[in-house]
């Protein structure tokens, strides 16, 4: 598959045109992902204060004491949203579900651990480290294509 980028500054909105032979599971799965894309940021609270943060920042999104984070570099920022939303939003996406509790960005991994007991462990590019949980190691495993 080509991919083309022309600069034009007389275009007043951006647009996507995907030219093809036929339709194919390839080019929905891109088509939905792009569709699906929400150029928007994610709203986070730190320290009392309204933050923007953009989902190429966003290393995971987790659950700790009935709340939902987002998780940065360098920043955790506290979300009003559930995490059954995150995984709606994202669903086609970078984004993928590795526990009950944790959505990561599959683009901050920096690398995996199978453990023997079937579960994998994820380290991420800022250091931190988040396990996942058996239930959802099929899936993981299919959108890394591993």
């Amino acid at each position: 598959m080509k991919v083309e980028l022309k600069i034009d500054s007389d275009i007043l909105e951006e647009k996507v045109v995907i030219y093809a032979r036929e339709s194919n599971e390839e080019i929905i799965n891109l088509m939905n992902r792009i569709n699906s894309y929400d150029f928007k940021r994610i709203t986070g609270i730190l320290n009392e204060k309204i933050y923007l943060v953009s989902h190429s920042d966003i290393y995971y999104f987790y659950t700790e004491n009935q709340k939902v984070y987002v998780r940065t570099e360098k920043n955790r920022y506290e979300i009003k949203m559930k995490m059954y939303e995150i995984e709606e939003q994202f669903q086609h996406s970078h984004f993928v579900r590795i526990s009950q509790s944790v959505i990561a960005n599959i683009n901050k991994i920096n690398n995996l651990e199978l453990s023997f007991n079937g579960t994998l462990c994820f380290k991420f590019n800022n250091g931190d480290t988040e396990y996942s949980s058996r239930r959802y190691v099929k899936k993981i495993k299919e959108t890394l294509g591993i």
